[in-house]
């Protein structure tokens, strides 16, 4: 019985303890990966204040001077990891020495996770997945050739059959959708790595979105020249068969 009394005790005396520590080091404002956030401490009859940065990895600044802006001090620090950073200082308030200590955590988006935009983010991300399923089933679904020979029968003039031609092209070419839904889901997953704040793979995201990117330079290039191959063998085929072309 006493045994279980003492160690109800000590549950008590730890949880005053843990509530205690959470009031004296407070959190503060969220930072942001390499931009600038400025610490501030409030002291208007401090004379200085000198502060330290510490992280899981040790520590960053040791007894650092913050500038005094009138009834605030205050030191810019520009983080560069996503962290939580705890910040402990010392000053000369009312001529007696005190200390103060609070912490914040660094993000890629300076804030925590937003779950509404990481949700609109999976339902955009399905959304494409279907949209890919949709594409490649109507692609598989339609005659090619019928289409090509329906354009060349309807022919009237350049400029209707070269319209019907860019859409043939755009259809035929499958890959290019995927491609350029391919790139829109790179995006959106880039963007939720983003806010799930996980900085290497995000990196590394970033590396293959900008690559996937160029790509669809290259893409673009294909499907104009598809273009102007297929409006020139169309137009071949018009003029052998005597149809005559009105511009």
């Amino acid at each position: 019985m006493l045994n279980k009394s003492a160690i109800s005790l000590f549950l008590v005396l730890m949880l005053c303890i843990t509530f205690s520590t959470a009031e004296a080091i407070g959190q503060r404002q969220d930072a942001q990966v390499s931009v600038p956030y400025i610490i501030s401490q409030p002291c208007a009859s401090c004379t200085y204040i000198n502060i330290s940065i510490l992280t899981k990895d040790g520590i960053l600044l040791e007894n650092q001077p913050l500038s005094n802006n009138g009834s605030t001090w205050i030191y810019s620090f520009t983080p560069n990891s996503s962290l939580r950073y705890d910040v402990n200082g010392i000053g000369d308030k009312d001529g007696l020495n005190s200390s103060f200590a609070f912490w914040f955590d660094v993000t890629l988006s300076g804030e925590q996770n937003n779950t509404t935009i990481i949700i609109s983010d999976i339902i955009l991300i399905l959304f494409f997945m279907v949209l890919l399923g949709l594409v490649y089933n109507a692609s598989m679904k339609t005659d090619f050739k019928a289409w090509n020979e329906k354009i060349l029968d309807n022919h009237k003039n350049i400029g209707e059959t070269f319209a019907k031609g860019f859409v043939y092209t755009i259809f035929k070419n499958t890959f290019i959708w995927f491609y350029f839904i391919g790139w829109l889901i790179i995006l959106v997953l880039k963007d939720v790595l983003y806010r799930f704040n996980s900085a290497e793979i995000y990196s590394y995201f970033t590396i293959a979105a900008n690559i996937y990117s160029l790509g669809l330079f290259l893409v673009l290039a294909f499907m104009i020249g598809y273009l102007i191959s297929y409006m020139k063998e169309t137009i071949n085929i018009l003029t052998e068969d005597s149809w005559g072309i009105n511009g």
